[in-house]
């Protein structure tokens, strides 16, 4: 949370720098808010904050008496969140595209573009939030903050397991956004529900099959 004169609070400081640990960390592992207050330099008070904001989005789970730790997604949840993005973009995708601009397209071609030097630089994490990012952009057209707030929950829920998945199975994805890109440019709604659709059922089988190789 940001004060009301704009500034970032400690408790603020803490989620972000939380959420930058549990991308490096396993389904399991535990966490210690007093350890991780010294990691960063503060007070336990607003690490702990950060710790429960984490557990209200389930990326961690508090066990009575012992602690946190880092929640596991198995496949029932990575498909139901599968199934929150099949029902949120496609809508959305239906009422933006009359309203998509050159700059719009130039913004989502850059993002595909920083997606392609992270995922070249091994950097998966940061992949992810690109990835994030470059669908956000027709939410942002859309402009409901809500149905904006339950979408990027679902996708960073959904990226603590997806930046554990070998690189292997993104080169793909990154054609494909240029092919959806390509297809909302011109202006084509048919195309680009179809072009949706088929990249977040590649989505979803390339999600179960890293899944699958990461816990074999």
């Amino acid at each position: 949370m940001a004060t009301e004169n704009g500034r970032v609070t400690l408790s603020d400081r803490a989620y972000s720098a939380l959420k930058e640990k549990l991308l490096t960390l396993e389904g399991g592992a535990y966490l210690s808010a007093r350890q991780f207050a010294n990691e960063i330099g503060i007070s336990y008070t607003p690490a702990r904050e950060a710790f429960l904001r984490l557990q209200n989005e389930g990326a961690l789970k508090q066990v009575p008496n012992v602690g946190f730790f880092v929640a596991s997604m198995d496949i029932n949840e990575m498909l139901q969140s599968f199934q929150v993005r099949e029902c949120i973009e496609p809508f959305v995708l239906q009422k933006v595209i009359a309203y998509i601009t050159g700059s719009h397209i130039a913004l989502m071609r850059g993002i595909a573009g920083e997606q392609k030097l992270s995922l070249d630089a091994g950097d998966i994490a940061k992949y992810m939030k690109l990835d994030i990012k470059l669908h956000e952009v027709l939410l942002d057209v859309y402009g409901n903050p809500h149905l904006k707030s339950v979408y990027h929950t679902v996708r960073e829920q959904y990226m603590y397991c997806s930046s554990r998945i070998a690189l292997s199975f993104y080169p793909d994805a990154l054609e494909e956004h240029l092919n959806l890109i390509g297809a909302i440019e011109a202006g084509d709604i048919d195309l680009s529900l179809k072009t949706l659709y088929d990249h977040m059922n590649n989505a979803k089988q390339r999600m179960m099959e890293g899944h699958i190789k990461v816990i074999e």
